[in-house]
This record gives structure tokens, C-alpha cells and sequence, in this order.
């Protein structure tokens, strides 16, 4: 299995459309960390659309910079959709605001149980590739 790792954070496949993304603890994710992130993400996708798992379970920080790098339309053309986990209401709390202010473009949502998150976005991939075979 093909893991990419960067300063803030791991990247590997847990199925061929579904990326997991691994926040590292005490994360400091600037716009620099966020570039390098993305190009991760895209050397692992290989030019494919995917969606991601985002283990959000750490104590991490973004800058804006950041946030609005990663929530322009360019980054979010080849993502279905995103899914997060977090596991404690600051951690909550804060993401649902940085989804309520960036607005991803892509269906995003928050989650405490990991298989839960996996089973929504699994829905979200087999509606997209459903969606193609018309």
C-alpha cells in the first residue's frame, strides 16, 4: 500500500476512490503545508477523482491561508466528497465553522464514528460513478 507522508500529515488509499488523510498531532498547517498536502493528494488520486477521509482526532491548527487554499473550487474539482472526523466538541466546534465559512463546493461533512463516515462516503463515491455510467 502506497503511503505518502508530508510535515502535517499521512496520506494512503483505503480503497481505490477513498483517500485517508491522517492529521498529524500538533499540526501547524500554513499555506506552504497545505500546498504540499494537496500535491500529495493528487500524486496518490493519480489524476482520479476521490473523496476523503480526514482523521481529524489530534490537536492541529490552519492559518486562512490555508483554509482558503484548500476550499478554492481548483482543489475541490476532483474531490466527491469529504468526510471528517473529530472527537471532541472543540475539534467540532471548529470544523463546522471552517465548513460554514470556506463552503466547500464538495459535499462535506463531520463525524465522531469512523464507520459511519466511511459508509456516507462510500455512498457519495457509488453515487458519482453511478452518475457516470449514463
Amino acid at each position: 500500500m502506497t503511503v505518502i507522508s508530508t510535515q502535517t500529515a499521512t496520506f494512503s488509499y483505503i480503497r481505490p476512490d477513498i483517500i485517508l488523510v491522517k492529521i498529524k498531532e500538533d499540526a501547524e498547517i500554513d499555506l506552504l503545508q497545505s500546498q504540499h498536502n494537496f500535491t500529495a493528494i493528487l500524486q496518490l488520486a493519480q489524476g482520479h477523482k476521490y473523496a476523503t477521509l480526514v482523521d481529524a482526532r489530534v490537536h492541529a491548527s490552519d492559518t486562512p491561508e490555508s483554509r482558503a487554499y484548500s476550499s478554492h473550487p481548483d482543489r475541490q474539482k476532483p474531490l466527491i466528497a469529504m468526510a471528517i472526523i473529530v472527537d471532541s466538541l472543540p475539534n467540532k466546534l471548529i470544523a463546522n465553522f471552517l465548513i460554514k465559512f470556506n463552503k466547500p463546493s464538495s459535499p462535506t461533512r463531520l463525524f465522531s464514528d469512523p464507520d459511519a463516515a466511511l459508509n456516507w462516503l462510500t455512498e457519495r463515491v457509488n453515487e458519482h460513478n453511478s452518475s457516470l455510467a449514463y
